[in-house]
């Protein structure tokens, strides 16, 4: 068992990519392919200790692809309710814009 914590910022070129062979590798590179700072996760399959079998392998993966697309889920709600408040306050400055217009031109009706 390893015990770390580590933060890293990822930038819109981040890769994220693996490979199965001979050990079960995910590569995370925040700045972009074959870019130096790169993070890898493994699967140890052989020649090293306490290695995973392959049901073990699968379990892991998919537990790597459940929290990714939870997040992945979170962050697309929230651009969705960023989205829907811009939306709405667009809608409300015209409708304060169509607002004075009236206002403006009906008074300028009864001066006349």
């Amino acid at each position: 068992m390893s015990a770390y914590t580590i933060t890293v910022f990822l930038e819109p070129q981040t890769n994220v990519r693996g490979t199965a062979a001979p050990n079960a590798v995910l590569y995370v590179e925040p700045d972009g392919w074959h870019r130096p700072g790169y993070i890898t996760f493994q699967i140890p399959n052989f020649q090293i200790p306490n290695k995973c079998t392959p049901e073990e392998r699968v379990r892991i993966a998919e537990a790597f692809l459940a929290g990714v697309t939870a997040w992945r889920d979170t962050i697309v709600e929230q651009v969705e309710q960023e989205r829907t408040a811009l939306d709405e306050l667009q809608a409300a400055r015209a409708e304060i814009a169509r607002l004075k217009g009236e206002a403006a031109d009906s008074e300028a009706g009864e001066t006349r």
